[in-house]
């Protein structure tokens, strides 16, 4: 077996509008169809792949929010995305990656899930990312 894709991540949330607007403004998802599962949802497209569903749960349950660790997507238009986070006040750090030079762009969503987005040495490179 060979995993070539993530397919998609889905998170539980008791803030499911404001996550799903973070997500079309910040990575340019849309929403998109979902199967009528019987619970709140929501489908986040990037093209015609649902690469995050959201899943909402009741705002008075006694319970943490699930947290994970993080997750990433591999992306194009670093200039663009770069001018997003700024324009929207979002704090972020970068990383390269040690060898394969890839730029890791580091962010947390309003409930305090963590991603990278990943983007390629080259572009990295033209906008002044040149060390490792």
């Amino acid at each position: 077996m060979k995993v070539k894709l993530l397919e998609h991540i889905n998170l539980k949330t008791k803030n499911i509008e404001t996550l799903a607007i973070w997500y079309e403004n910040i990575l340019g998802l849309k929403k998109g169809y979902r199967p009528p599962f019987g619970v709140e949802g929501i489908w986040l497209y990037a093209d015609e792949i649902p690469m995050i569903h959201l899943l909402s749960i009741p705002k008075d349950l006694k319970c943490e929010s699930p947290r994970m660790e993080h997750f990433c997507m591999r992306a194009e238009g670093l200039g663009d995305f770069l001018t997003t986070l700024k324009k929207e006040g979002i704090s972020y750090a970068t990383q390269r990656v040690p060898e394969l030079r890839i730029l890791q762009v580091y962010i947390s969503d309003p409930d305090g899930n963590n991603m990278h987005i990943d983007f390629s040495p080259e572009e990295a490179e033209k906008l002044g990312y040149d060390g490792d």
